[in-house]
């Protein structure tokens, strides 16, 4: 695969993220795009459900799905999931037309949405409050390499050829669990400074470690291949 290959690749595999995470985004209180024209994801979600992206991230850091927002909007959860797709396919038709995508390529990444779709729109986010940013979405890569005992630009190295994290960790002789623990650890402090200077309850840092610790494994354990 060409480098131009690589890079549309990835193009296309950010603009599913975001259309995936931008229940998340909103509920987190960020935009979830780099400008409107840009990615999909939240801009849709609201002008579908006829609110204000504002309005959608207030629903969402109380609780509620998009699923059960929708419903409350007079809108239909097949509705919903139907503008989703389309925005996200607007987005990568784009892509094929300009030659940074193949249409098998486009095909592989919209069966991948279609089939979380389901998944996304009835997922309660975790009440967030006023989580301050640093938190909603912390940046663990030194407390990785840090662990591995490795440079950032090994690892980069490492996860380019496809080997999963889990892989990286027995290759430099740790294990999955302590990497694993090592994250969670480094996460927990950052969320324990946030509760001492009142920017977290306790009840939201609960939720969080909750969420991070359910979705370790199947971090861990993904590769790029």
């Amino acid at each position: 695969m060409n480098t131009r290959s690589k890079k549309a690749l990835a193009a296309a595999g950010a603009t599913l993220a975001v259309a995936a995470g931008a229940g998340g985004a909103l509920a987190a209180g960020g935009k979830g795009t780099r400008g409107p024209a840009r990615h999909p994801g939240p801009v849709a979600i609201a002008s579908y459900l006829g609110l204000t992206p504002a309005q959608l991230r207030q629903q969402l850091r109380s609780g509620k799905t998009l699923a059960q927002i929708a419903v409350a909007q007079g809108k239909t959860v097949a509705g919903l999931e139907n503008a989703i797709y389309a925005d996200v396919q607007t987005h990568l038709d784009r892509a094929v037309a300009n030659g940074r995508l193949t249409k098998a390529q486009e095909e592989t990444l919209l069966a991948r949405l279609k089939s979380r779709l389901d998944d996304l729109v009835n997922h309660a986010f975790p009440k967030m409050g006023d989580a301050p940013l640093g938190l909603r979405g912390p940046r663990l890569g030194a407390e990785v390499t840090a662990y591995l005992d490795i440079t950032p630009a090994q690892l980069r190295t490492e996860l380019r050829a496809g080997k999963s994290l889990a892989q990286i960790a027995t290759a430099h002789g740790k294990t999955a669990a302590g990497l694993k623990a090592a994250i969670l650890g480094a996460v927990k402090a950052r969320l324990d400074k946030a509760v001492a200077t009142q920017r977290l309850t306790p009840a939201q840092e609960t939720a969080l470690l909750d969420r991070l610790s359910a979705h370790l494994d199947e971090l861990l354990n993904r590769s790029r291949r």
